[in-house]
C-alpha cells in the first residue's frame, strides 16, 4: 500500500471512530433508528433483498448502543472476522424466527438496563422501547411465522403505519451518555426473566388459539391478562407480608445457605476470633472448620511465605485472594455457579476477619512502640532535669564559702538526686506504671527549696503550716515542680530580670513568673499533646499532665497574660 493510501485509510478510520463516539452519546437515537429498521424488516421487509441490507446496519447500531462490552475495547482481527461471519450468516438466514428471537433478546437487554438506571426520563424512554418491541413481536413478527396467527390486513397495515409514530417520543426523553470505558449496568437476572415472560406470552397465545378456539387477537389479550396476573401475584409475594418472609428472602436465604448457613459461619468466625488472638492460628482454626463441610474435599491456604493444607486436592477448586493471603477450596464434585458464589462469600468473610485481626495485632505493636517512645522521651526529660540539678550543685560547690555548709548541701541533695535517678530508670522497666508513693508535704517542700536554694526563687508557704501532716505523691510533685521551674529558669535567660515565685499550701502547688504570656496557639495544646517550643515547654509538661490525671490531680495553665503566667497543680475534686 502506498503512503497516500495509508494516509487515506487512517483518515477514514479516524472519521469512523469520531462518528461512532458521537453516536454513542445519543443512545435513544441509536435505539430509535434500530427499532425503525427492525420494523421495516418485521412487516414483510425481510423477504425483499434490498430491505434485508438494513439488517447489517441495524446490527452496527446495536454494537454502538449495546450495554454489555465497554465501548473503547478494541476488537482483534480474529474477533472481527468472527463478527463479520456472524453478520453475513444472519443476513442470509434472516427470517421471522430470527427476528422474533432478536426482538426477545433486545427486549431482555432493555429490561435488564431499565433496572440499573435512576433517571426517570431515561427509564421512561427504555420502557417505551420495550413496549414497542412487544408490539412489533406480537403484531408484526408472529403473524409472519404462524398462518393461524393472522391479523386482518387493514388492521395490520394500520399498525405498520402508525406504530413508528411512537419512535420520535424516544428523543423527548433525556438520554444519559453511556460509560463507554466500563460498559453500562445490565441486570442479567431481570433480562432473562423478561425474555422468558415474552416467550410465555407469544407461545401461550399460540397455544390458546386451538384450545380456546379463539382468534389470535383474543388469545393474545387473554394470555396477556393471565401473564399480568401471574406477575402481579409474584410481585405481591416477593416482599415480606405479615408472617411470610417473601419469595425474595427465601431465594436469598437459599443462596446464602447453599453450602453452609451464613449465620452459622459467622458464629464460627466469632468463636475462633475470641479463642485465637494470633491471626495465623485463627486462620488455621477457621480452615479446619470449613474443611469439615461435606462438599469440601480439601483446603489450601498461603499467608505470605507460610503454606497450609488440609485434605486432598482435586480438579474442581475455587480460589480467593486478598493481598498476600490466598485461600483455595477443593470440591468433591463439580460445583454449581450458586455454590461457587456461596463459597466466595464464606472465604471473603474469613479473609475480612483475618485482616481485622492482623490489623489489630499491628496496632498493638504500634501502641507498644509508641509507649516505648513516650517513655524514652519522658525519661530523657527527667534525666535532663537531674543533670541540671547536678550542675547547680557543682556551681554551688565551686563558689567560695564555708566548706561545712557546702558539704551539708551535698549530703542533703545527692541522696535525693540518686533516689530520683533510680525512680527514673525504673520507668524504663514499667513504662505504664505511675509511681504513687506518698511523702510528707512539709518534707517534700523543704527538699524542693533546698534544691533550688541558689536559683533566686521566691518561696511562698511554710513547711509546717496548712500542709502539716499532709501526704502527697512525691514522684508527681517532683516531676511537675522540676518541669515548671526548669522552664521558668530557661525563660529567665531570655528575659533577664524575670521574677519567679512558688506557692505551696500542702495540697496545691503553683509556679508564677512575671514575664511574657504564652502564645495562644501554644497554650491550647500545651498540656494535651507534645508541642515544639523555644521555651522548652512541650514533652515534659505533657507527660506531667498525663501523670497527674492518672493520680487524681490536674495540671493546668491557671493564668497567662503579660506580667503574670501561672501553672497550678491541684487535686481533682
Amino acid at each position: 500500500m502506498s503512503k497516500n493510501g495509508r494516509v487515506v485509510e487512517k483518515m477514514n478510520a479516524g472519521f469512523m471512530g469520531r462518528l461512532a463516539n458521537r453516536l454513542a452519546n445519543w443512545p435513544h437515537l441509536l435505539l430509535a433508528v434500530h427499532l425503525l429498521m427492525l420494523h421495516a424488516l418485521a412487516f414483510g421487509g425481510w423477504q425483499v433483498p434490498a430491505v434485508r441490507l438494513l439488517w447489517p446496519a441495524a446490527l452496527g447500531l446495536f454494537l454502538i448502543w449495546q450495554p454489555f462490552v465497554a465501548g473503547e475495547r478494541r476488537i482483534s482481527g480474529r474477533q472481527g472476522a468472527v463478527l463479520l461471519g456472524v453478520v453475513l450468516a444472519s443476513t442470509l438466514l434472516l427470517g421471522p424466527w430470527l427476528l422474533l428471537i432478536w426482538c426477545g433478546a433486545l427486549a431482555a437487554s432493555i429490561g435488564g438496563r431499565v433496572m440499573g438506571t435512576e433517571h426517570r426520563g431515561e427509564r421512561a424512554g427504555y420502557l417505551l422501547a420495550f413496549g414497542y418491541l412487544i408490539g412489533l413481536s406480537v403484531l408484526g413478527v408472529v403473524p409472519e411465522i404462524s398462518p393461524a396467527a393472522q391479523i386482518d390486513a387493514a388492521v395490520r397495515d394500520s399498525v405498520a403505519l402508525l406504530l413508528p409514530l411512537a419512535l420520535p417520543l424516544l428523543l423527548l426523553f433525556p438520554a444519559r451518555a453511556p460509560q463507554r470505558k466500563t460498559g453500562e449496568t445490565f441486570d442479567l437476572f431481570y433480562g432473562m426473566l423478561v425474555f422468558l415472560v415474552l416467550a410465555v406470552l407469544v407461545l401461550g397465545a399460540l397455544a390458546y388459539m386451538p384450545i380456546g378456539r379463539a382468534g389470535y387477537i383474543e388469545s393474545l389479550f387473554k394470555t396477556s391478562l393471565t401473564v399480568a396476573g401471574a406477575l402481579l401475584v409474584v410481585a405481591w409475594a416477593w416482599n415480606p407480608r405479615g408472617d411470610f418472609s417473601g419469595i425474595g428472602s427465601a431465594i436469598s436465604r437459599y443462596l446464602l445457605s447453599l453450602g453452609m448457613p451464613l449465620e452459622q459461619w459467622l458464629v464460627h468466625l466469632s468463636e475462633e476470633s475470641e479463642r485465637n488472638a494470633e491471626p495465623g492460628h485463627f486462620l488455621e482454626a477457621v480452615m479446619q472448620r470449613l474443611a469439615a463441610a461435606p462438599w469440601v474435599l480439601g483446603i489450601a491456604w498461603q499467608m505470605g511465605d507460610k503454606l497450609g493444607e488440609l485434605g486432598e486436592s482435586s480438579a474442581h477448586c475455587h480460589a480467593c485472594t486478598a493481598g498476600d493471603l490466598s485461600l483455595m477450596v477443593y470440591f468433591r464434585h463439580s460445583p454449581s455457579p450458586a455454590l461457587r458464589w456461596h463459597v466466595e462469600w464464606l472465604l471473603r468473610l474469613a479473609i475480612e476477619f483475618y485482616l481485622v485481626k492482623r490489623q489489630s495485632q499491628q496496632l498493638q505493636r504500634m501502641g507498644y512502640a509508641r509507649a516505648i517512645y513516650e517513655t524514652g522521651a519522658r525519661v530523657t526529660h527527667d534525666v535532663k532535669n537531674l543533670l541540671q540539678s547536678l550542675q547547680v550543685l557543682c556551681y554551688a560547690a565551686a563558689q567560695p564559702g564555708d566548706p561545712a555548709e557546702v558539704a551539708s548541701l551535698l549530703r542533703r541533695q545527692l541522696p535525693q538526686i540518686a533516689d530520683r535517678l533510680k525512680a527514673t530508670l525504673d520507668k524504663l522497666q514499667s513504662p505504664q506504671r505511675e509511681d504513687a508513693q506518698a511523702v510528707a508535704a512539709e518534707l517534700w517542700w523543704r527538699r524542693l527549696q533546698d534544691r533550688y536554694a541558689h536559683a533566686g526563687i521566691a518561696w511562698q508557704g511554710e513547711a509546717g503550716g496548712q500542709g502539716s501532716g499532709q501526704m502527697l505523691p512525691g514522684a508527681l510533685f517532683d516531676s511537675v515542680a522540676e518541669n515548671l521551674l526548669q522552664n521558668a529558669l530557661a525563660k529567665r535567660q531570655r528575659e533577664p530580670g524575670l521574677s519567679i515565685s512558688v506557692a505551696f499550701d500542702g495540697v496545691t502547688l503553683s509556679v508564677t513568673d512575671d514575664g511574657s504570656a504564652i502564645a495562644p496557639a501554644l497554650a491550647d495544646g500545651l498540656l494535651r499533646e507534645p508541642v515544639l517550643s523555644n521555651d522548652g515547654l512541650g514533652i515534659g509538661l505533657y507527660h506531667a499532665a498525663r501523670q497527674a490525671d492518672a493520680l487524681g490531680y490536674r495540671l493546668a495553665l491557671a493564668e497567662s497574660r503579660p506580667g503574670r503566667v501561672t501553672f497550678a497543680l491541684a487535686p481533682v475534686i
